[in-house]
C-alpha cells in the first residue's frame, strides 16, 4: 500500500475514542510539554501547522496559543475524525501531502511563514523523503517560522525490539510494527544526529535534547509506555532571530 491508502486504513480502523493511537496521548503529557521548549523563539503572532496531525488532539491544544492553527494529514480518514472530534474555531484541518512542492507552496502562500509542529513524522518516510520533507517544512516557515520536531531515533527502534522480544503484551505497539514494521524500519537518524540531519538540509537549530513520547500504553507492570525520543526546535537557514515574548524563561528541557 501506499503511504496514503495505509494510514487512511489505520485511522479508518482505529475507534474515534481519544487515545485510540499509541501516540495519542493527553495534550497535557504531549505538546503541553512541548510548548515551553519553544515557545520564547516564536512569534506568538504566527500561524502554526501541525504536521501530521492525525485525531487533532494535540492541534486543538496549540490553537489555545496561536491565533491560526491547520492540521495537516496525508490520511483522509484522520483528517475527518480530527474535524469531527477536535474542531475549535480558530482550526482548520485539510488532506495534503506536503511531499508534493506546490502543496507546500500553495499552504504558505495562503498562511505566511508559519510554525511547525512535527511529532513522530520523519521516521515514518524513506531517506529520500525525508529530504523532500525537510525542504516543505523550511517553505512553511519561511523568514520568521519556527519548528517543534520530535522524532524517534535508532534508540527507539531498540527500545521496542526489545520489549517485543521480550514477549511484552503491547497490542498497540505489536500493531503498529505488523502494519508499518514500527521497531525494526530504520529511523530518521542514528541516536544523537538528528540535529545533524536537520542542518544538512539547511535549518539552524537552537535547541535540542531528550525527551521522553508518551503514550497510550502500559507496560506489563501497569506503567505508561514512554518511548525514548529527541527533539529539536530550528529555523531556515536565513531566518529571523528574534522571537515572541512571553512569560517565564527560556526552557532547555522538559
Amino acid at each position: 500500500m501506499t503511504g496514503a491508502t495505509a494510514w487512511d486504513a489505520f485511522w479508518s480502523a482505529l475507534p474515534a475514542e481519544p487515545g485510540a493511537a499509541l501516540w495519542d496521548a493527553p495534550p497535557e503529557l504531549t505538546a503541553a510539554r512541548h510548548l515551553p521548549l519553544f515557545r520564547d523563539h516564536a512569534d506568538p503572532a504566527l500561524p502554526l501547522i501541525d504536521l501530521g496531525c492525525g485525531s487533532g488532539r494535540q492541534t486543538r491544544w496549540l490553537a489555545r496559543h496561536f491565533p491560526t492553527v491547520v492540521g495537516v494529514d496525508i490520511a483522509e480518514a484522520a483528517v475527518a475524525l480530527a474535524a469531527a472530534t477536535h474542531p475549535a474555531p480558530n482550526v482548520t484541518y485539510r488532506r495534503a501531502d506536503l511531499l508534493d512542492e506546490d502543496t507546500a507552496a500553495a499552504l504558505h502562500a495562503e498562511y505566511g511563514d508559519a510554525h511547525v509542529y512535527l511529532r513522530g513524522v520523519l521516521h515514518q518516510l524513506a531517506p529520500d523523503d525525508r529530504g523532500r520533507m525537510l525542504t516543505a517544512v523550511a517553505r512553511l516557515l519561511g523568514a520568521t517560522g519556527v519548528l517543534f520536531a520530535q522524532e524517534l531515533t535508532e534508540r527507539t527502534g531498540w527500545y521496542v525490539a526489545e520489549l517485543l522480544a521480550g514477549g511484552a503484551h503491547l497490542p498497540k505497539t505489536a500493531g503498529l510494527a505488523d502494519h508499518f514494521d514500527f521497531g525494526a524500519r530504520i529511523a530518521p537518524a542514528a541516536d544523537g544526529r538528528l540535529r545533524l540531519l536537520f542542518e544538512q538540509h539547511g535549518f539552524d537549530v537552537v535547541a535540542d535534547g531528550d525527551i521522553a513520547l508518551h503514550t497510550t500504553e502500559h507496560t506489563p507492570d501497569g506503567q505508561p509506555l514512554e518511548l525514548p525520543t529527541t527533539y529539536l526546535v530550528a529555523r531556515a537557514s536565513g531566518g529571523t532571530h528574534d522571537g515572541g515574548t512571553h512569560e517565564g524563561g527560556t526552557h532547555d528541557g522538559p
